[in-house]
């Protein structure tokens, strides 16, 4: 079974599925997810590439990071998923859950309560998954982010008071209720401990109340008691019905004993799946006994890991564990419990699996709230985070008046003459550049860093892109609309442009225009490139030719014929050309004072010629402007979209 060619389950089998695993603690001997065959490969290289590379003609094949594994985990059990490190424990764990797969290729079958499971949907409606790094909206506090998941994750016939009921039962249960009002941490800002964002991590993902729970590496980076702390929580979720499915390195003895069964990966394949007990039983069988007063967990590891010293005698001996183990009679008690568990029809069912594919990835999600309230809670967000990190802020309006108040004293009350004509356009010009690179700069350094967030809450089912999107947007828009306008309000009479009352609220909506042109194409650099250095480095050499076909620095009419379809995506020309207009149309009161030497301006509409600037382009100009923010805006959100379903 491919990953590239899951079925969609039909809505009202996917609810039955979620209604017979929740179920009571009597039913805790039921399987709730089962995997057979499971195989896992890197993707195939280029061929063409490989025999480049080689002077012989052999074509490798795809490294296999899971290979052929089977099992099981029930309701009110908690499972350890072990190995050594590169066993294939994460990799194994989001095969199961359907995230983070990237391009690998995989083959098997996975079953959900007996049903085949082919898409994120249907494994998303009962399950939760805390991953190891732990992502959190650092201004928030840990009530509101709770909140927040709550009012985006719970069911639609969930009440607010449900919810908030909901809330205040998980802060209880996890011991979170001291640091409720307390602020994740951000930024100049101390907020809560490690062993509380821990715990925060569950407490986010059990909010809907789901029957299976995968956790990565749950006590990674805690101390004992912290660890201990988390199992607790594990156990008490088990005891309540759940299914626990988690990747853990190296744990206590103490954490260890809680675990119900215990699957061991080694080199990617299945060296043991069963119970702590029969555990110590094939070790044994195999003539490694586990010795008395040592720590399980460590022996396991240590007998199935690949020592570089000694790599080809562990190999041997991993092999001759995994091979045994396959003929073992528990794995026959493992695929004979898979096989009682499945439910044929449903795994055989073959209808057109792409177009569910596309269907559910890009249109036809089911979300627990629409598309207002998903808009209205992000918007709440994102303001808590203006108000509360005001620091960013009062630097950029710092920052604004100090360069408009250079900017104005350099080019302190020109005149117009010859010398004032040339000082005039380069100052507009600084004023478009300076806009428009430091909102761009400004965007690159922050919009990656939200990100991987925002892809893990869409994964998880919490908004639409496009309430993402729209949310950052609205929410972006009053800051850029202050900053240019504060900027321009100082320089623009400082420097004694057109003194003109219409003139000067042109020009500043010309700024503005060039500002929201910067903010959608800083986002869509950000949304393309992998990471903020990426980003930051493709700035540069994509904005200076932009900058170099504004009709300023390089004549309209000497612009290279196979270069000038970059002229029509620079928003520097459309403005350059506006703002030219706006500052010398109609002026009439340039001196010339050097008439016998040679050519000199004498009124507006020369420099505009000079420029080779068509006055008929005035309101296209502005035109083009708005249309340049819609399509960069639109390709972002293409962008977005593709990279958090690829994802």
């Amino acid at each position: 079974m491919n990953s590239n060619n899951f079925l969609e389950i039909p809505r009202t089998e996917s609810e039955s599925v979620n209604s017979s695993l929740n179920q009571s603690v009597s039913n805790q001997n039921q399987i709730a997810l089962s995997w057979k065959n499971v195989t896992v490969s890197l993707p195939k290289k280029n061929r063409l590439l490989q025999k480049l590379k080689k002077q012989t003609y052999k074509i490798e094949e795809p490294k296999k990071l899971v290979s052929n594994v089977d099992g099981y985990a029930s309701l009110g059990e908690v499972m350890a998923i072990m190995g050594a490190s590169g066993a294939g424990k994460t990799t194994l764990l989001n095969v199961l859950n359907f995230r983070n797969r990237g391009k690998l290729k995989i083959t098997g079958q996975i079953a959900l309560n007996g049903r085949a499971v082919r898409s994120i949907e249907e494994i998303r409606e009962v399950s939760s998954y805390v991953q190891q790094d732990d992502l959190f909206i650092g201004y928030l506090t840990v009530r509101e982010h709770l909140l927040f998941q709550a009012m985006l994750r719970m069911d639609k016939d969930s009440t607010k008071k449900e919810r908030m009921a909901r809330v205040n039962k998980i802060l209880q249960d996890l011991n979170l209720k001291k640091c409720e009002n307390t602020v994740i941490g951000f930024f100049g800002r101390r907020g809560i401990s490690g062993g509380e964002k821990r715990r925060l991590a569950f407490a986010s993902e059990i909010i809907t109340n789901p029957s299976i729970l995968f956790c990565d590496e749950p006590t990674s980076g805690l101390d004992s008691f912290m660890a201990m702390s988390v199992m607790e929580a594990m156990r008490n979720l088990a005891s309540q019905g759940k299914c626990i499915i988690c990747t853990i390195h190296q744990p206590s003895s103490e954490i260890f004993q809680e675990f119900d069964k215990l699957c061991l990966l080694a080199e990617g394949r299945l060296a043991y799946h069963g119970s702590l007990p029969g555990a110590a039983e094939f070790f044994q069988s195999q003539g490694l006994i586990l010795p008395p007063n040592f720590n399980p967990a460590d022996f396991y590891i240590r007998q199935l890991a690949i020592l570089p010293t000694n790599r080809e005698e562990c190999l041997v001996k991993v092999n001759k564990i995994c091979d045994n183990f396959a003929k073992s009679s528990q794995k026959d008690e493992i695929r004979s419990s898979i096989e009682s568990s499945l439910n044929e029809k449903t795994l055989n069912d073959t209808n057109d699996s792409n177009r569910g594919n596309v269907c559910t990835r890009f249109m036809c999600k089911n979300y627990k709230t629409n598309f207002f309230i998903q808009l209205s809670w992000l918007l709440w967000r994102n303001s808590l985070g203006i108000l509360r990190e005001p620091f960013t802020f009062k630097i950029q309006v710092f920052q604004t008046i100090i360069v408009s108040l250079l900017f104005g004293l350099i080019y302190l009350r020109l005149q117009y003459d010859q010398k004032g004509v040339m000082d005039m356009n380069g100052f507009m010009f600084l004023c478009i550049c300076n806009n428009g690179f430091a909102t761009m700069f400004f965007v690159v350094n922050v919009f990656p860093l939200e990100l991987p967030i925002f892809i893990r809450e869409y994964q998880n089912g919490m908004y639409k892109v496009i309430s993402y999107y729209l949310a950052k947007t609205l929410t972006d828009l009053p800051t850029f609309f202050v900053l240019p306008i504060l900027f321009m309000s100082i320089a623009y009479w400082m420097a004694n442009l057109n003194n003109s009352a219409d003139r000067f609220f042109i020009c500043v909506s010309i700024i503005v225009l060039v500002v929201q042109c910067s903010l959608a194409f800083g986002c869509f650099l950000s949304a393309i490139a992998p990471s903020t250095n990426v980003a930051l480095a493709l700035a540069g050499p994509i904005l200076v030719p932009l900058m170099i076909f504004s009709g300023f620095l390089l004549n309209n009419e000497s612009i290279p014929k196979y270069f000038i379809w970059l002229r029509y995506l620079s928003w520097f020309s459309y403005s350059n050309e506006a703002i030219l207009l706006n500052q010398w149309k109609g002026v009439k009161n340039i001196t010339c004072a050097e008439q016998n030497r040679g050519f000199c301006f004498t009124e507006g509409e020369q420099i505009i010629n000079y420029y080779n600037i068509d006055e008929n382009n005035y309101a296209l100009n502005f035109a083009l402007l708005g249309t340049l923010i819609v399509f960069w805006r639109m390709v972002t959100y293409i962008v977005l979209l593709i990279k958090a379903n690829r994802k």
